[in-house]
């Protein structure tokens, strides 16, 4: 029997990761003396300590009315010191993914969609 159509999978959990921070305050926690990033280079935020890196990596995707479309820039990767991350920790791992790229002296993008593997969170193409 053939399959009659594709049938499509939403990503409820990609939406963990879409609160866009105000970027005009300095959310509490967050250092104000960031330096360029080197992957895994630790970052404060809220009392924890984590780690992200910026790396050269494929574009990333940001969802609109009209579809997805492509998000070029690197990719963040954050985890957090000494332990895994949680699916849930989307939002604090997307305020670290921001630190990073921004202490590395790049525009961070936060329509860029966040991807939980294996204990960490990725952000494709959300620092340019």
């Amino acid at each position: 029997m053939k399959p009659m159509g594709i049938i499509g999978i939403f990503g409820v959990g990609a939406l963990a990761a879409c609160g866009e921070p105000n970027l005009r305050e300095t959310p509490q926690g967050f250092s104000a003396t960031q330096t360029a990033m080197s992957p895994g280079s630790p970052i404060a935020y809220r009392g924890e300590s984590f780690h992200a890196g910026v790396t050269r990596g494929p574009a990333g995707v940001r969802f609109t009315g009209a579809g997805a479309q492509a998000v070029a820039g690197d990719t963040v990767s954050v985890t957090r010191a000494g332990g895994a991350m949680r699916y849930d920790e989307g939002k604090p791992a997307k305020d670290v993914a921001r630190l990073a790229c921004e202490g590395a002296g790049r525009r961070y993008d936060a329509t860029a969609q966040g991807r939980f593997v294996a204990g960490a969170w990725q952000f494709a193409g959300a620092c340019a």
